[in-house]
């Protein structure tokens, strides 16, 4: 059990907040998914309950699985893509059902297929998209507009698909070492970064794709790229030798600043719906953390275990996150659910947010704080407006304390 609680104090009806501690549920936890595999991309739901990832080896010297989940990584289930590939990239609509994942080589090394899953994964179809060394793939919310780019070797391209990967095109950019691809909700927006081997740059489009323009941002070895849902918010991360930094633009990609991120060898960055919060990973050479920001990159913490991290995914509200190290295995990260307490005639309502971090807790009582044995409170609890709520009769929680309990 978590022993990291926020308290409610509640004395007659004056209700007062006491002794808490911020951090419940606000540590990195390791998944059951499976640590010996190479783990490559992690990709999310917009509420942050379906999660899904790719590896490109079992462990083995195998190819890597397709793994997915439907409770947030509480548990975890191999789909059923081929395992004769090794994996690279995967990402998902805004309700999960709709997955696109990329190969980047087979068994004998040769350029690998796209394939997309329109059942969360339990059925998988290869599209047309040619083979070639996938990097990075990309989803509009509904799933319809792709986009994936090409690591090749310096004169690769970025190609499209508006109707769910049945056909894809190959767009207008340059040919270059891309990294990484991001993409509005609707598609339309798209911006792609190239590692350019110390000389890339970050191109964005308005159109999904139909033609790219290089924007103002420092020519760096671009690593990983991400947006807000409406494409105006951009996150950029530098993977130099560990003396690079992350930019944000606020302009669809027009004018770039560095934020006060550290200098590390940046490996992934992801963002919220509205681009206010963002987690970036360092690979770090096997020694990275993952750092966050709640102010569009003003200010950064430092947090997570210490591992090689490869790929940060985020829930649309940023309170749900999700990393995972190669070989390391896969964590999530999900805010602190706060308790309110509100009088309701003869009775109080005590609430907190129905996050997924949140939904498996149990309220709990006790009269006096040095205590430890809490009693959990029978009261049904019921959902409303996204909270979880218990209905106490005032007469019953005189000096009575009350906390969450996670499992």
């Amino acid at each position: 059990m978590n022993q990291k609680h926020l308290v409610l104090r509640l004395v007659a009806a004056c209700f007062v907040l006491t002794a808490s501690d911020p951090g419940f549920a606000q540590t990195w936890r390791l998944t059951s998914a499976p640590s010996n595999y190479d783990w490559q991309s992690v990709a999310c739901s917009t509420n942050g309950s379906k999660l899904v990832a790719v590896a490109s080896d079992d462990g083995y010297g195998d190819g890597g699985p397709v793994c997915a989940s439907t409770n947030a990584g509480a548990t975890w289930a191999q789909t059923s893509a081929p395992t004769n590939y090794s994996w690279q990239s995967i990402a998902c609509s805004a309700d999960g059902t709709k997955l696109v994942a990329a190969v980047y080589q087979d068994l004998k090394n040769n350029p690998g297929p796209i394939y997309v899953s329109t059942n969360s994964g339990r059925t998988w179809k290869a599209t047309t998209a040619p083979s070639n060394y996938w990097f990075c793939v990309v989803s509009s919310a509904d799933g319809s507009k792709l986009a994936a780019v090409d690591s090749g070797s310096g004169d690769s391209l970025i190609y499209t698909s508006t109707n769910s990967g049945n056909v894809w095109n190959a767009t207008s950019a340059p040919g270059n070492f891309w990294a990484s691809v991001a993409s509005s909700a609707d598609g339309t927006k798209l911006a792609a970064v190239d590692s350019g081997y110390g000389d890339g740059l970050i191109y964005t489009s308005t159109n999904s794709g139909t033609t790219w323009t290089a924007t103002t941002a420092p020519v760096n070895p671009w690593s990983s790229i991400a947006s807000s849902a409406d494409g105006t918010k951009l996150v950029a991360a530098d993977a130099g030798f560990g003396d690079d930094l992350i930019y944000t633009s606020t302009n669809s990609g027009t004018t770039w600043n560095a934020t006060t991120a550290p200098t590390n060898q940046w490996a992934c960055v992801a963002s919220s719906a509205d681009g206010t919060k963002l987690v970036a990973a360092d690979s770090g050479g096997g020694d990275g953390l993952i750092y966050t920001s709640t102010d569009a990159g003003a200010t950064w913490a430092a947090a997570g275990p210490v591992e090689y991290w490869t790929s940060v995914a985020s829930s649309a509200d940023g309170s749900i996150l999700t990393a995972i190290a190669n070989p390391g295995g896969i964590y999530t990260w999900q805010a602190s659910s706060m308790l309110s307490i509100m009088p309701a005639s003869s009775n109080v309502v005590i609430s907190w947010q129905s996050l997924s971090s949140a939904t498996g807790c149990v309220l709990q009582e006790n009269v006096n704080l040095t205590m430890t044995n809490w009693f959990t409170v029978t009261n049904l609890p019921v959902r409303t407006n996204g909270l979880i709520q218990v209905v106490v009769p005032l007469s019953l929680i005189s000096n009575h304390f009350y906390r969450l309990e996670s499992p």
